[in-house]
């Protein structure tokens, strides 16, 4: 099993994936000959002498993509960077999964080129974890495919339930289509035919799921529209954020709250994207994980940890079957 980290994405990049990575091998959830670092050698050499992480076998990738440009031409112009690099060496059997913090555009459209897709598949896209109030549900597409097609958001619905069944411990995920509203003539001609589609899959199906309904739990998987689930996720962190803001400002007037600080503490910590280990893009041709901009050295141990169990369960050969089986019964 082998693991390529993507050193220079996320915002404070390179220190905070190096401390994640450090982290995950001081905790023994991962072994120095499971991974792959990859990143400007030169630039980097000093930090991975001081975390000890100079034995860690690594790719040179003296070009970075940064936020800011634009996914495919930076694919094309920047084939030394540690994205396009730790997804070519996924795609030459050198290693089993690429996790990265960096722009997600560059790192859909590098696995979508060079990657390839699954068999069957018309889009790749982003599941994220999301708490609810019955546990953690997949919400798919966050933005890997804003323009989508009926058939598009019925290939996401599977994928992400294969996803749920092996990531988030659900036997039988259940699948709501988000709509501005549960009445059958409810949302526009794209929601209505997929929801024609997802019929097909029997009781499994909800039908339409409204925005509150996302945090409820009413389903374990919530298939969306990419622009519309990246909104969604932004909003839901903004509000996270600002609540939590909001709480430690009003506790600061208590004298004696160690104990409710504690008992917050945990409850947030419940509620951190940090502790879902990163979004898996679905649909393409190894387990490619996507961290969160923000994400730190928890985030990144987390993603390690993630990225071998979707190894260990072979995702990818459980979607394939699916669809395979769906396509057959169509």
């Amino acid at each position: 099993m082998k693991i390529v980290v993507d050193l220079m994405g996320g915002d404070a990049a390179p220190d905070c994936v190096l401390d994640g990575v450090a982290t995950s091998l001081e905790n023994q959830e991962a072994d120095p000959e499971e991974l792959i670092l990859t990143g400007p050698l030169e630039m980097l050499s000093s930090a991975l002498k001081e975390r000890q992480l100079d034995t860690v076998q690594f790719i040179d990738a003296p070009q970075v993509i940064s936020m800011g440009d634009s996914p495919r031409t930076a694919v094309r112009e920047k084939k030394d960077s540690s994205i396009t690099k730790g997804i070519n060496a996924v795609a030459d059997s050198q290693a089993d999964a690429f996790i990265s913090c960096g722009n997600t555009g560059a790192i859909v459209a590098a696995a979508s080129l060079i990657l390839g897709r699954l068999e069957g598949v018309k889009r790749p896209g982003i599941a994220v974890p999301m708490p609810t109030e019955s546990g953690p549900c997949a919400v798919i597409d966050v933005g890997a495919n804003i323009y989508c097609k009926p058939e598009h958001l019925y290939q996401y619905a599977l994928m992400a339930a294969e996803y749920s069944k092996a990531a988030l411990g659900q036997e039988n995920p259940t699948i709501g289509l988000l709509n501005i509203g549960e009445e059958k003539e409810k949302g526009h001609s794209l929601i209505q035919e997929t929801d024609e589609r997802l019929k097909t899959l029997g009781d499994c199906y909800l039908g339409f799921i409204e925005g509150q309904d996302v945090m409820r739990g009413v389903a374990d998987v919530v298939v969306c529209e990419g622009f519309v689930g990246n909104v969604i996720l932004k909003i839901a962190e903004g509000v996270g954020s600002f609540i939590g803001k909001r709480v430690t400002a009003a506790l600061s007037s208590i004298e004696s709250n160690a104990e409710i600080s504690s008992c917050l503490a945990e409850a947030f910590q419940s509620l951190d994207h940090a502790a879902y280990g990163g979004a898996p893009l679905l649909g393409v041709n190894a387990p490619v994980l996507i961290g969160h901009g923000r994400s730190d050295a928890r985030a990144v141990s987390n993603m390690i940890r993630a990225s071998k169990a979707a190894i260990r369960y072979d995702v990818n050969s459980h979607i394939t079957e699916r669809l395979k089986t769906m396509t057959s019964e169509a």
